[in-house]
């Protein structure tokens, strides 16, 4: 949980670093995986899609869902959460077959469950109609580059340039120029205004939201349980 925490205030190093040390606990004492390794599996995902690492972020995602498949008995909403990041992520590859088939089974498994969240039927819907080839995402006459996108998605934090340039392993000089030419095909002339465009252009896709959400979520159900979260994770 602190881990995407982490990734929605910018600071991708320290949820890296946070989602391996749980993925080493996780596994401590030669016992295989545990339900919250795989809540660090989703943080590691969300830190390569915050970088614009998309393979990457699907193949942890995927091994998030994976996982949580295979365990019975466990509770259903931080699944849902690892397949809505992952949904994200494969709108973004541009796998929509892939994606429509995610949604189709984070629909089944809400139905199982009663009365979900508005938000989270909010969420659904919204991928719902991404995958069925629906975005709201706007042309750009000069698109972003693919590292363009990477810092606009950390200007959404509170990172300042130098920190995001350590996130990237780049130098201060050139994300400056990266935001530079991010202002001048978004048509704005402060950061505020480039977050704002990068959402109403859909070049953002309501990342900070999903992520919020996923915490709440998670925090929700062990606050709910009362318990560690490795007991509260396989209750039903």
């Amino acid at each position: 949980m602190l881990s995407l925490a982490a990734v929605e205030l910018g600071k991708l190093a320290r949820a890296q670093e946070l989602a391996d040390a749980a993925r080493g606990l996780g596994t401590r004492g030669g016992v295989g995986e545990t339900p919250p390794t795989a809540l660090a599996y989703m943080a590691t995902g969300a830190v390569f899609a915050a970088q614009g690492q998309l393979p990457e972020a699907r193949s942890a995602l995927e091994h998030a869902v994976q996982f949580r498949e295979r365990v019975p008995g466990i509770s259903p909403w931080a699944t849902v959460e690892a397949m809505a990041m992952l949904t994200q992520v494969l709108l973004d590859i541009g796998d929509r077959s892939a994606a429509a088939a995610l949604v189709d089974q984070m629909r089944l498994l809400l139905t199982s469950q009663q009365d979900p969240a508005e938000a989270t039927r909010a969420r659904l819907e919204r991928l719902e109609r991404q995958a069925a080839g629906r975005p709201k995402a706007t042309s750009l006459a000069d698109p972003l580059t693919e590292r363009e996108e990477a810092v606009l998605r950390l200007l959404q934090g509170t990172l300042s340039l130098r920190e995001i340039g350590q996130e990237l392993h780049l130098s201060a000089n050139t994300i400056k120029t990266h935001s530079q030419a991010i202002y001048r095909k978004l048509g704005v002339s402060t950061r505020h205004d480039a977050v704002r465009q990068g959402h109403d252009a859909g070049l953002l896709l309501a990342a900070r939201a999903d992520l919020r959400s996923a915490r709440v979520a998670v925090r929700g159900g062990l606050l709910h349980c009362g318990e560690s979260p490795t007991a509260c994770d396989r209750r039903s």
